[in-house]
């Protein structure tokens, strides 16, 4: 069992890695930065980000106390889990809609799930408003995402609507 285990947590790793250094790629060749096109390059600058998360310690806001960066971060973590199920039921549900299949099964958990996100990062933001500057602004921006996402969601739909009313 351990073996599987094991197994499964390094394929998700080697799996996350791979696609986040495809996209790093991506963004080396829209951007025109050569050594983003580089593999290796991609690589590390893919894994960086979690390494330092790992070893780097901050100090908490008044606090002497310090802690792993990702331990400080994981307050928001959840949300930012959250915002990724709703934007994957956002897509399903525009991807039906536009089929003509029905959707009321996948909108209704897309509904709940970003008004969870939404009032969680609100209450956390003002949580951290007094006490952490850092996860503040990280929480607004969030914030800002979900927002966006939904307004981009809703684009969309207007956009099948008069294609609609022009066939």
């Amino acid at each position: 069992m351990a073996v599987l285990v094991i197994a499964f947590a390094a394929t998700t790793l080697d799996t996350a890695t791979r696609i986040q250094r495809f996209i790093i790629t991506e963004l080396g060749i829209v951007l025109r930065f050569k050594l983003l096109t580089n593999r290796y390059a991609a690589t590390i600058a893919a894994i960086l980000p979690a390494i330092l998360l790992v070893f780097l310690n901050v100090s908490l806001p008044n606090s002497t106390e310090a802690k792993q960066v990702a331990w400080v971060l994981w307050p928001i973590f959840g949300a930012s889990n959250q915002m990724l199920a709703a934007l994957t039921l956002m897509v399903l549900t525009l991807y039906f809609w536009q089929k003509n299949k029905p959707v009321l099964a996948l909108l209704i958990p897309m509904i709940l799930v970003m008004l969870v996100t939404i009032v969680t990062l609100c209450l956390k933001a003002m949580e951290f408003y007094n006490q952490n500057t850092t996860l503040f602004v990280i929480n607004l921006f969030l914030i800002g995402l979900v927002l966006w996402m939904i307004v981009e969601g809703i684009i969309v739909f207007q956009k099948k609507r008069k294609i609609t009313a022009i066939s």
